[in-house]
């Protein structure tokens, strides 16, 4: 099969290449997907440069998959061959940027007929961050205000979305020339990030002027003071990567609950039951697809060849919403 790698340890971005491997036997719990289409999130190419000690070479990348089974094996039960679906995978195993990769049956999604393999592929990484942000984190509720930084990107703008169906009151920080964008999403109200100004306008937004229920951070400023000012005392905070640095905040001053995001450690920690909530999220996210209730932000369609260009591109923040790569025909 056709695959995008790293060679060995010692490769960086620029050595990541295609290659021909072996097409892969799936294991216990595992299913094998014929792969037709991937996403490319920016933690692909974080991993080209930060490898892990349990890879082995040449190793695969990629996270997010969409395609259809092609076999299942020992002890897999409640799948059949040809069935679609839809995985975020376990970042310390072989990717799925190629023709087939490997999938942990518990953590699998179904994907609806209707919707398309690449439409699918866009959501895991991204859309799993901000559902487990909000629903599980945050646990945000009807008339609540949700503050998204970055909401032009992938995680940001499944935030807004998300939260603007709950009922919330999206505020988003985006720059102006993607202000219509994030209005489409849901956003009740934007502001440039840059805005000197923005801490008073912001708080303006809000009952009381306290502050924000929740705010979703994908990019953290280093100092925790610097985001808790615009959460209301008793707050969340859910940060992406990496969490906010504590050691200069006051005792008493802010009581924020302080939430970290990485779906990952998920697989690395070993912990079966959040690795099973990957599947009822993407249950529920390719549901509210297949209604036309979410939009995968697909904005660049590429193939399975053009991904190291891709991942530069997105090191290089050249990209706004989501590139997918298309592996084969859409069966």
């Amino acid at each position: 099969m056709k695959a995008i790698v790293v060679s060995d340890a010692k490769a960086r971005l620029d050595d990541v290449v295609l290659a021909d491997l072996p097409i892969p036997e799936p294991g216990p719990g595992q299913l094998r997907l014929k792969v037709i289409a991937v996403s490319i999130n920016p933690v692909d190419w974080k991993l080209a440069l930060d490898h892990k000690p349990e890879w082995i070479y040449p190793h695969v990348l990629g996270l997010d998959a969409a395609g259809l089974i092609d076999a299942i094996g020992p002890g897999v039960e409640g799948w059949t061959v040809g069935e679609r679906v839809v995985v975020h995978n376990n970042l310390w195993k072989s990717g799925v940027f190629a023709e087939y990769c490997l999938a942990p049956a518990h953590a699998t999604s179904r994907l609806p007929e209707g919707i398309s393999f690449t439409d699918a592929a866009a959501v895991p990484c991204a859309g799993y961050t901000a559902y487990q942000a909000l629903f599980r984190k945050a646990r945000i509720e009807a008339g609540q205000t949700v503050l998204v930084q970055g909401a032009n990107g992938g995680v940001g703008g499944f935030a807004t979305q998300l939260a603007h169906q709950a009922g919330a009151k999206v505020i988003a920080l985006t720059r102006a020339e993607h202000f219509d964008a994030v209005r489409a999403f849901g956003a009740d109200v934007v502001f440039d990030y840059r805005d000197p100004d923005l801490l008073q306008k912001v708080k303006a937004e809000t009952e009381g002027g306290y502050g924000v229920d929740v705010m979703v951070e994908v990019a953290n400023p280093g100092d925790a003071r610097k985001s808790l000012a615009f959460v209301h005392y008793n707050g969340h905070l859910v940060s992406v990567d990496p969490l906010p640095v504590m050691t200069d905040v006051p005792s008493y001053t802010y009581a924020a609950s302080i939430h970290e995001i990485g779906l990952g450690g998920a697989y690395n920690a070993g912990h079966v039951p959040t690795q099973r909530d990957f599947a009822r999220m993407g249950d529920d996210l390719m549901a509210r697809l297949a209604a036309g209730k979410l939009d995968p932000m697909v904005e660049e369609i590429v193939t399975l060849e053009d991904i190291p260009d891709a991942l530069q591109r997105l090191r290089a923040r050249a990209v706004t919403g989501k590139i997918v790569a298309r592996v084969a025909p859409d069966a």
